[in-house]
């Protein structure tokens, strides 16, 4: 039996050249939830699945975002 023809690399450098920063305070959005409910406009939840996340987003667009002052 022959070996394969196509030899695999030893070398496998992987580069990530986008890293995923934080979230936006538009991916926070409800109509991407699981739990919202498109024809009602509600959310079945009494507390947000993902309030953390969207406090983490604000913040975070507030530290990045520089104001004007020249």
């Amino acid at each position: 039996m022959q070996g394969s023809k196509y030899k695999r690399s030893t070398k496998t450098a992987t580069r990530i050249y986008n890293r995923f920063e934080f979230w936006s305070v538009e991916d926070c959005d409800c109509k991407y939830c699981p739990n919202y409910n498109v024809k009602s406009k509600l959310c079945p939840l009494d507390v947000c699945a993902i309030a953390d996340i969207k406090q983490e987003a604000a913040r975070c667009e507030q530290q990045t975002q520089t104001p004007l002052t020249q």
